[in-house]
C-alpha cells in the first residue's frame, strides 16, 4: 500500500469567473458532492497526509464546505492549500480562516485593469485586488502567495504580476500553460521561454492522491490518461480510502505512474 503525503480535492467545477484561460466554467452538470464527512474521514485515515489543496472551479463558490472542511481536520498536522480566484475570497473569509493551518493561493495573472477583463472574462478587477490587498495586510507570508499562468498571451503580465509580488514580498509561483491541463483558449510557449521545470519526471508516483467531486480517487487528476487506468481507485462513501489503496488495481496504477510522460507532468500539482 502506498502512502500518499499530498492530497488534491477537486471539490467542483463550478466556477464564478469566465476565464479565457480554462474551460471548467463552460461544464453546466456538476452532479452530486461526496459527503463532507467522508472526505474528513478519509483525510484523518491518511496518515502521512501533509499537505491537501483544495481546487475547481472555484472552491469558494461554496464557502461553508470549505470552512466545515477546515475546521474537520484542524486536530490533524494537514497543512491546507486553497487555490482561489479571489471574488469571494473577502475580508470576512479572511478573518475566519486567518488561525487554521492554511495557505492561500491567489490566482492572478494580470494586474492590468483592461486585460484582466479578456483573462477573467469578467470585471472583477477592483473587487479581486481589493480582498488581494486586505489578504496581504492581515496574512504573514507563508499564509499567502500568487501563482500566475504564463502563456504566450501573458507574458508580459506575469512578469509584472512578479514585480508587484515581490514588492509586497510575496512569493510567486509560475506555472506554464498547458493545454491538456487547461483547455482554454491560450497557446503554449516552446520549451525555451517557458518557466523552468524542476525535473523531466513526474513527481505525483506514490506522493499525490487527488478526489474528485462525487468522491471517486484518483491518483491524479490525469490517472485516466494513462492506458489501462481509466476507473477510479473507488469512491469515497462506498468503500474505505485504506481498502482503496492496498488493491491490486492500485498497485498497478502506480507502476504505471512511474514510468508515465504524458505532457502534465509539467503542472505544479505534478511537479
Amino acid at each position: 500500500m502506498f502512502s500518499p503525503t499530498h492530497l488534491y480535492y477537486l471539490m467542483s467545477l463550478l466556477c464564478n469567473e469566465r476565464c479565457s484561460k480554462c474551460s471548467h466554467w463552460t461544464f453546466t452538470d456538476h452532479g452530486l458532492q461526496v459527503p463532507l464527512i467522508a472526505v474528513i474521514d478519509a483525510i484523518h485515515d491518511l496518515e502521512k497526509a501533509q499537505e491537501l489543496c483544495i481546487v475547481g472551479g472555484e472552491p469558494l463558490v461554496y464557502k461553508n464546505r470549505v470552512l466545515n472542511l477546515l475546521e474537520g481536520i484542524a486536530d490533524t498536522s494537514v497543512r491546507t492549500i486553497l487555490i482561489t480566484n479571489g471574488v469571494a475570497c473577502t475580508p470576512q473569509f479572511i478573518d475566519r480562516v486567518r488561525d487554521f493551518n492554511l495557505h492561500i493561493i491567489f490566482s492572478l495573472d494580470t494586474i492590468d485593469p483592461t486585460f484582466w477583463k479578456y483573462v477573467r472574462g469578467t470585471d472583477s478587477y477592483d473587487r479581486v485586488m481589493k480582498h488581494f490587498h486586505y489578504a496581504v495586510n492581515q496574512l504573514a507570508p507563508e499564509q499567502l502567495s500568487v501563482q500566475s499562468v504564463l502563456a504566450q498571451e501573458t507574458v508580459e503580465h506575469v512578469q509584472a504580476v512578479g514585480a508587484f509580488c515581490r514588492e509586497l514580498n510575496r512569493f510567486h509561483s509560475v506555472q506554464n500553460y498547458i493545454q491538456q491541463g487547461f483547455e482554454g483558449e491560450w497557446t503554449e510557449l516552446p520549451e525555451s521561454l517557458s518557466a523552468p521545470v524542476p525535473t523531466d519526471r513526474c513527481q505525483a508516483a506514490g506522493r499525490n492522491l487527488s478526489i474528485m467531486p462525487d468522491g471517486s480517487v484518483l491518483t491524479c487528476f490525469q490517472q485516466p490518461l494513462m492506458h489501462g487506468c481509466d476507473q477510479p481507485l473507488g469512491r469515497l462513501g462506498e468503500a474505505s480510502i485504506i481498502s482503496m489503496l492496498s488493491s491490486v488495481y492500485s498497485s498497478n496504477v502506480l507502476n504505471c505512474m512511474k514510468t508515465c510522460n504524458l505532457p502534465c507532468k509539467k503542472l505544479k500539482c505534478n511537479q
